[in-house]
Order: C-alpha cells, then structure tokens, then sequence
C-alpha cells in the first residue's frame, strides 16, 4: 500500500470516528437537545469520511464497477428504512437529505480522481505505477 493509500485510509478512519462519536452523543441521552452547530455536524459531517473512502477506492479499484460500491452501501440502509417505515414522501425526503452529504463526499472524490488522471496522462482503467495485477 502506497503512502498516499495509507494516508487516505487512516483520514477515513479518523473522521468516520469523529462523526461516530457526534452521532452517539447526539442520540445518547433522551429528550434529544441538540444544538444547530451539532445537527448540522450530524447532516453534513460524513461527507468527509465517504470522500476519503471513495478516493482510496478510486486509486486502488481496477475494475469501474468497483467504484459503485459506496453507492451500494447507501441504498441499501435506504431500502431497508423505506420498506419498515412505509411514509413514502417524508421517507424519501429524509432519505435524500440523510444520503445528500456522502453522496456530495463521492462525487467530490470522483472529480478528484477524474482531475488527477488527466493530469498525469493516464486513462481510467490503465492501473496506475507498474502493478499490473487485475486482482488488486
């Protein structure tokens, strides 16, 4: 694993942390007061983590469709809350608002990777370095 992989993860692992530790504190006491500054942090935060997740995908995926996976990973929670909860617009409303900062940190990412390819001259399925392996 390159520097900048190993960089990318450990970022994702401090921020996913982070907002692990605001959303526990947020939820861990009943009536639920939580200050603005907080709900925001709790609506907006996890684009961070998803971003630093999707970009080390982006390096190190060889396969397109790998790429997607994060986009998986919130569909599914999605279903899953829309098929218990049953409130059809409210749950897509809250759905999308809940799904918009992560899908916001992939998109990002994505650009990101695209800027960087470009710039160093690779296409998008050329791996990058001398690891040609399709495994990886």
């Amino acid at each position: 694993m390159r520097r900048t992989d190993q960089w990318l993860l450990g970022c994702f692992a401090v921020t996913m942390a982070v907002y692990t530790a605001a959303f526990a504190a947020a939820f861990s006491d009943l009536p639920l007061n939580i200050p603005p500054w907080h709900q925001l942090l709790l609506l907006y935060f996890h684009a961070f983590p998803m971003f630093f997740l999707q970009l080390l995908l982006c390096r190190r995926a060889r396969a397109v469709w790998r790429l997607l996976v994060p986009l998986a990973l919130l569909a599914v929670p999605g279903v899953i809350f829309l098929s218990a909860a049953g409130w059809m617009v409210m749950g897509w409303f809250l759905l999308l608002w809940w799904c918009a900062a992560p899908l916001l940190g992939s998109a990002l990412a994505w650009l990101v990777w695209a800027v960087s390819l470009r710039k160093s001259g690779r296409g998008l399925g050329k791996p990058a370095g001398r690891c040609y392996n399709r495994f990886i």
